[in-house]
Parts: C-alpha cells; sequence; structure tokens
C-alpha cells in the first residue's frame, strides 16, 4: 500500500515582548521538540517536522504511517495539551518510573513539567525505545456500538486494527461522554460502586480487566446477556475475551476516543 502522508499546518500567532514578530532564529518549543522525541522513540506512532518557526507562517508536519484511521490522524498532536501527547508523556514516565500523571496537578508545575521534557529528551539522546507499541482505542456509539483497537506496528512503520467488539456504553443520564482521553490507571480486577439516574445501586467486587481513561470511566469486563448497546453507568464494557485482549494491549496512557 502507497505510504501515507499527512500534512498538518499549524499557525502561530505570537509576538515578542515588544509586540514585534519572533525572530529568525527562534527554536522550536519544547513540547514540539519533546514530540518529535516521542514519536522518534515509538511512543507516538509516525514522525514530526518543522520548518520556519521564526517566520510569519510557520509550519508543522505530522507525517503519520501508512493505515492510520482518518479519526486518528484528527488527534493531530498541535499543543501542549494534547491528549496524544499526554498519554505518550503518562507512557514514558510510568515506564521510567516517575512520579508522573495527567491526572495529577503536576503538569500546571512548569518546573515538574520541564523536568519531564527533559528526561524525555535525554532518554531519546540514548536511543532508547518504547517498551510496548502504541495503541488507540475507538469506541463508537453507533448500533450496534463497538469498540476497536489500532496498533502500531515501528518495525514496518505502518498500523492496523487489531481488535473489534461490540460494547456497552452509558445509559441516559449516565452517558460514556465523546472525547479522548489517556487511561491514567489500570485494575486487573477491582471494585465499582455507584447508582444508575433510576436509582439502583450497586457494588460490585471483583470487576476485571479495568482501564479508567476519564473521572469513574474505564473500559473493562462486565457480564452482559448482550453487547452493543447503552446499558453502562458511564463505562465502556466488553465481553470477557476482548477485554482480556484489550487489557493485554492497553498501557497507562493509552488514548481512548469516544465517538457518536
Amino acid at each position: 500500500m502507497k505510504r501515507i502522508w499527512i500534512l498538518t499546518v499549524l499557525l502561530w500567532l505570537a509576538s515578542a515582548a515588544g509586540g514585534g514578530a519572533l525572530a529568525a532564529t527562534a527554536p522550536a518549543p519544547a513540547w514540539l521538540r519533546v514530540a518529535r522525541a516521542l514519536a522518534q522513540m515509538h511512543y507516538l506512532p509516525g514522525q514530526v517536522g518543522w520548518t520556519g518557526l521564526g517566520g510569519a507562517n510557520p509550519q508543522i508536519w505530522w507525517l503519520w504511517p501508512s493505515g492510520t484511521p482518518s479519526a486518528l490522524q484528527a488527534l493531530t498532536p498541535n499543543s501542549p495539551g494534547s491528549p496524544l501527547l499526554f498519554g505518550a508523556l503518562d507512557f514514558f514516565a510510568k515506564a521510567h518510573g516517575l512520579p508522573w500523571s495527567n491526572q495529577s496537578s503536576d503538569w500546571f508545575d512548569p518546573d515538574n513539567r520541564h523536568r519531564l521534557y527533559a528526561d524525555v529528551l535525554a532518554a531519546h539522546r540514548r536511543g532508547e525505545y518504547a517498551p510496548k507499541p502504541f495503541v488507540w482505542v475507538y469506541v463508537r456509539k453507533g448500533t450496534p456500538e463497538t469498540l476497536s483497537i489500532w496498533r502500531y506496528n515501528a518495525a514496518t512503520n505502518r498500523g492496523k486494527w487489531v481488535l473489534q467488539s461490540p460494547t456497552n456504553t452509558g445509559v441516559p443520564g449516565a452517558i460514556t461522554p465523546n472525547g479522548t482521553w489517556a487511561v491514567y490507571a489500570r485494575f486487573l480486577s477491582t471494585r465499582m460502586t455507584g447508582c444508575f439516574p433510576h436509582g439502583e445501586c450497586y457494588n460490585d467486587s471483583g470487576v476485571r480487566f479495568v482501564n479508567y481513561f476519564w473521572d469513574g470511566r474505564a473500559v473493562h469486563y462486565f457480564p452482559r446477556l448482550a453487547y452493543g448497546f447503552r446499558q453502562s453507568n458511564g463505562c465502556v464494557e466488553l465481553p470477557l475475551k476482548a477485554a482480556q485482549s484489550a487489557y493485554r494491549m492497553m498501557h497507562i496512557g493509552t488514548p481512548v476516543t469516544v465517538a457518536p
């Protein structure tokens, strides 16, 4: 298949302290250099390049690998707050035993953020690589509702769908929100408690293959007679075999996109 090169152009509307344009020698911002390092270490798929950052019309390219779905391309990291960049930083921190989480206040401390950036750039200089492949979880609230996982192969610079399963999202009043978040906690087994909008409450022990991605929402196994429609209290529920497979492929930092 012909290699797919996706061009994303970002216009930087910035000015110097005196109100003039940025100097022609302005360096790339730290987050962009870190994004490139993470991509070259395969914490993110594809490659990053840029030209003219000090000029009036700077350009940044994200070169997506062959087989990248359009919905993933739409998540091009274009700012320090990108969920893909957050996820890659979380995974890097987890792999290196660093005290970091996108769920904590650490990100908003510039010193902490720059220390993490420095660790990423140092690992890149050492020639390190991500310990597991980049994967992306895509949940569609269609008919039926589905969960799919796309995995990047750095050796071939290609990606493909490796899992698809019917799934359940939240009932009206406890919907699973649309958006993209990075997995922040994982449990082989844990207890879940809560109440449905109609008043029924639950206290379920031993919920298995749990991947929390936003607030109390998680991708996990839950036994149901059928899957493919809204019946959870906001989580993304899977059948047992699909939940096992998803748990093996996912990790801290895995981006989860929920779409209509």
